[in-house]
């Protein structure tokens, strides 16, 4: 049982591929797993099999299953693991200026996909995606819609009891897996056609550049790009297609999730070929809508981001809070996943994220990595945390903060000697502190302002702004690394300074109007998108627009 498990974690989170395992396999002896013996081939470092060892031996506690002792364990092998093999086609990072084609208005037709294969590495009794039925939509109970004649979903089986209750306690599901939407890329229509599938909706998106799809029941299927949205059908879609492209989607929930009508959910899925993404699904009576964000497809490099040089420091940090601030669709997941992937191909450490819910599968060629999706590994972000911390991950990256028992729990976790990256929301770092701080009651303000101004270490809040013409979106920042001066500021609650502060820290601080001007200067936005966004609209008040008035 341990040499399955040991190669589904390993396999999971390619620090070693299937193939290397199964050439392997035939090595496994009493006196020597799985981990050993590809640590004896040099595939796989021997810190890493030592906290790998150390998770599976807690996962068969978990699971009462019988743990035979662990062999002695061999010296360190020289060679370290292969890099994984990267994923299939990118789309350019958003945050980046880049030149887009404008979506054209289309007609023509399109096929189905075929469901991924089942990984040939499986934990006992996993069965990854369940078994396959269809059945009509089920109705939530509401008062006069009682029955339904709507279009027929195809819908994967429930989970069992056993791993709701895994994924309740906080333990590692049987459904473990996420699939990454790998495979040969999907050829996009030069036109598209309310009949195509999805898969060709998303790969016709993806070519040209946009973020999302929606979907309204009449309405022409409209995609965003450049932070406009657009038609990209001349005609409408009619519910009854909606229902089929909801089935499709249901088709690549790693969790089985059944659709409802009338109830609303949002969820990641994934399709092979065209990568993955976010849905979110909206009832009116049992009339759908749907925005699917698309998730990016690769690795975003941290220096590709657009973020001040300063902030790249973030991610050599040893112990500490960084909190990623931005309004929705700002790229703060990108940013987030983007520091875990740079801690991870600099320094061997044990990473481990907390997602509502995951979006883009990482890897870690230099050490361990686990990613929890609240709702289907872990019941709250609060245990997801917990866990973290039991764990002993040496990074913990959460997405996002909903609650102040949250924000209390990363800040233990931090003193406790982790790295935290935690996304939130806010527009400003002197709103977000503030708001912060208020939400505290008095009688526990200075001791959480004290606990705060220990462990933040960094603050980046972003903004995606229109470039001229539709050529795109550009990211304007405001950032800070704290220094003492900063620190005692939070200690104090007294932030009326906080703005000239950041300014005054040149290399180690930019504000938002800076970073706007910058833009502006630069020739990618214009004076009006600038005075939108700034704390202050007052220094582009040259750019108001004259319907605004005086």
């Amino acid at each position: 049982m341990r040499n399955q498990y040991m190669a589904k974690v390993l396999v999971h989170n390619k620090m070693v591929t299937e193939d290397q395992v199964n050439a392997h396999w035939g090595e496994i002896s009493d006196s020597m797993d799985i981990g050993q013996v590809l640590v004896r081939a040099g595939i796989l470092q021997q810190g890493v099999y030592e906290k790998v060892l150390a998770f599976v031996m807690q996962l068969e506690a978990k699971n009462g299953a019988a743990a035979p002792q662990a062999a002695p364990a061999p010296q360190a092998a020289s060679a370290p693991s292969s890099q994984p093999q990267s994923a299939a086609q990118p789309a350019q990072p958003a945050q980046t200026p880049r030149a887009t084609a404008s979506i054209p208005v289309v007609q023509s037709n399109a096929a189905i996909f075929d469901e991924p294969e089942e990984p040939a590495l499986q934990l006992e009794g996993n069965n990854m995606f369940g078994g396959a039925s269809s059945s009509n939509l089920d109705v939530e109970k509401i008062a006069g819609l009682e029955s339904t004649s709507m279009a027929s979903f195809s819908i994967f089986g429930n989970a069992d009891a056993d791993e709701a209750e895994d994924s309740e306690n906080g333990e590692l599901p049987t459904r473990f897996i996420l699939t990454a939407g790998e495979g040969d890329a999907v050829q996009p229509p030069e036109t598209l056609l309310p009949i195509m599938n999805l898969k060709k909706m998303i790969a016709f998106a993806r070519n040209y550049g946009a973020t999302d799809i929606y979907l309204f029941a009449g309405r022409q299927v409209m995609m965003r790009q450049s932070g406009g949205i657009f038609p990209a059908t001349e005609k409408p879609i009619d519910k009854t297609r909606i229902a089929d492209l909801l089935t499709e989607a249901s088709e690549g929930f790693a969790d089985g999730y059944k659709i409802v009508a009338g109830r609303n959910f949002s969820k990641t899925f994934a399709l092979a070929g065209v990568g993955r993404c976010r849905i979110t699904v909206t009832w009116n009576d049992v009339v759908p809508s749907v925005a699917i964000r698309l998730i990016q497809m690769e690795s975003v490099p941290l220096e590709s981001l657009g973020l001040p040089p300063f902030c790249g420091s973030f991610a050599a940090l040893n112990s500490g809070l960084v909190l990623i601030a931005g309004p929705s669709a700002s790229g703060r997941s990108t940013t987030m996943t983007a520091f875990a992937e740079t801690v991870a191909a600099n320094r061997s450490c044990y990473i481990q994220t907390i997602e509502k819910p995951i979006e883009r599968l990482l890897a870690n060629p230099n050490g361990a990595l686990v990613q929890k999706e609240v709702g289907l590994h872990v019941r709250t972000g609060l245990a997801g945390v917990e866990l973290a911390i039991r764990d002993g991950a040496d990074v913990i990256c959460f997405d996002q903060l909903e609650t102040m028992d949250e924000l209390k729990l990363l800040l233990q976790a931090a003193n406790a000697g982790a790295l935290v990256f935690a996304v939130t929301t806010g527009n400003n770092i002197q709103g977000l502190l503030s708001r912060l701080l208020a939400t505290i009651p008095d009688g526990d303000r200075s001791q959480f302002a004290n606990a705060l101004a220990d462990q933040l270490k960094g603050i980046i809040v972003q903004h995606l702004v229109p470039m001229v013409n539709n050529q795109g979106l550009v990211l304007a920042t405001e950032a800070l690394r704290l220094s003492s001066t900063t620190a005692n500021m939070i200690r104090k609650g007294d932030l009326t300074q906080l703005v000239p502060a950041i300014s005054s820290q040149k290399d180690q601080g930019i504000i938002l109007e800076d970073s706007l001007q910058k833009c502006v200067e630069a020739g990618y936005i214009d004076g009006v998108e600038a005075w939108k966004r700034a704390s202050d609209s007052r220094r582009f008040a040259n750019f108001k627009p004259a319907s605004q008035g005086a």
